[in-house]
């Protein structure tokens, strides 16, 4: 569960600063502009693409139906479960990763008796906190996927104009930045007993820069 919806988060993310990157260097380059005019229309496939499936896999991380793995879901069996992040559990995966076989080292055992070690109650606020983006989402940007991107609605251009009209940049990033954030932040309660920190974006930052930096270079190559 925690891979699928990681990979719809990712899919996210990186449609979304693809496109915004390939906007930004046409803009900002002359060069590379006469460059996707040369082949406009795969250009223009392209940006069609990475938006269709920013926008699917947007909605693919909020669906909260029984039958689809969701950020929602995933938190819900965090809390339910959390035996997963028990010293004991813990000190099973650092035995497996190192191939131990004898009793555990002293600085094992330190390690695992200094662990923290949450109850479910620890584990809620991790809900909690997707409550204000998972609103956001369903106000503004769920309309959007089901009547443009999904779904062909009768909807008159205008009408999807007015819900283009509603979406932000900066929301976006920061709803992204969130979902980033919370499934790091999950990973290392799991892996390195680390107490929750929703404000700390620097795994977020680092994996948008290695996406600008792959999408540029790639786009730079191009002859």
């Amino acid at each position: 569960m925690f891979e699928s919806v990681r990979g719809d988060v990712e899919g996210a993310i990186k449609s979304n600063y693809g496109y915004l990157k390939i906007n930004n260097m046409a803009v900002a380059d002359r060069e590379v502009y006469d460059k996707f005019q040369r082949d406009a229309h795969f250009w223009t496939l392209n940006a069609f693409a990475l938006q269709t499936t920013f926008f699917i896999a947007f909605g693919r991380i909020f669906d909260k139906r029984s039958d689809s793995f969701s950020i929602h879901m995933l938190l819900e069996a965090t809390i339910a479960n959390p035996m997963f992040f028990s010293k004991a559990a813990l000190a099973r995966r650092k035995r497996k990763l190192v191939h131990l076989t004898d009793p555990d080292p002293s600085w094992l055992a330190g390690y695992i008796n200094a662990a923290w070690e949450p109850t479910a109650a620890d584990l809620e606020p991790l809900l909690t906190a997707l409550r204000p983006p998972y609103e956001r989402f369903k106000e503004i940007y769920q309309p959007l996927r089901h009547k443009y991107f999904a779904h062909r609605g009768k909807d008159s251009e205008q009408a999807i104009a007015t819900l283009f009209s509603k979406t932000l940049l900066a929301e976006v990033a920061e709803i992204l930045g969130f979902l980033h954030t919370l499934l790091w932040t999950i990973q290392e309660i799991w892996w390195n007993a680390r107490r929750p920190d929703l404000n700390d974006r620097s795994d977020y930052k680092r994996y948008v820069e290695d996406v600008d930096q792959h999408m540029e270079a790639f786009i730079r190559r191009l002859p």
